[in-house]
């Protein structure tokens, strides 16, 4: 009995003295230091705080409804960035009306939220005219609905309309 107590003692001991082996680490390793081996500790992996979502990269060509619409979301959900910078960015994807509009919001007023789902285009009634479109875009605050228009067959889809979930007001 003794013998087996011995011999888990000792187990116990080697193996804490290998968990402490890894379990102190003071940070990257520095190649101008002379002392001690690189460290084996994972390198963190920053995070999103709470205050800032995930950028939204968009993946549809830029000329088509679904492409337009995800780059107005990308642009718009940019709550990170200072005015300026956001409304640089979003303002040439907006009517004049939606312009108008728009030129009041405050990108910092907007909640933390991710993309929940594929970002589509909503179903539209066969007779309406190839001029309007809805992108839906799904979010962990609700889905928001995103009003494109064009004069022509051949100009840009602007946003001239955001239909906010009730969940965000």
């Amino acid at each position: 009995m003794r013998r087996r107590s011995a011999a888990a003692a000792i187990t116990l001991a080697a193996v804490g003295a290998l968990a402490g082996c890894g379990a102190h680490t003071t940070g990257p390793h520095d190649p101008s230091s002379t002392t001690g081996s690189p460290s084996l500790a994972p390198t963190p992996t920053p995070t999103p705080s709470p205050t800032q979502a995930p950028r939204y990269v968009p993946t549809a060509p830029a000329g088509t409804p679904l492409g337009a619409g995800e780059r107005v979301w990308a642009a718009f959900s940019r709550s990170d960035l200072p005015y300026a910078a956001w409304w640089a960015q979003l303002k040439p994807m907006l009517s004049a009306a939606a312009r108008a509009v728009y030129v009041y919001d405050d990108p910092s007023d907007l909640p933390f939220m991710t993309v929940t789902g594929q970002v589509r285009v909503a179903a539209k009634a066969p007779a309406e005219p190839h001029y309007t479109v809805e992108v839906i875009v799904p979010t962990s605050k609700g889905a928001f609905a995103l009003d494109l228009e064009r004069h022509t067959l051949a100009s840009p889809w602007l946003l001239y309309a955001i239909k906010f979930p009730p969940t965000v007001q």
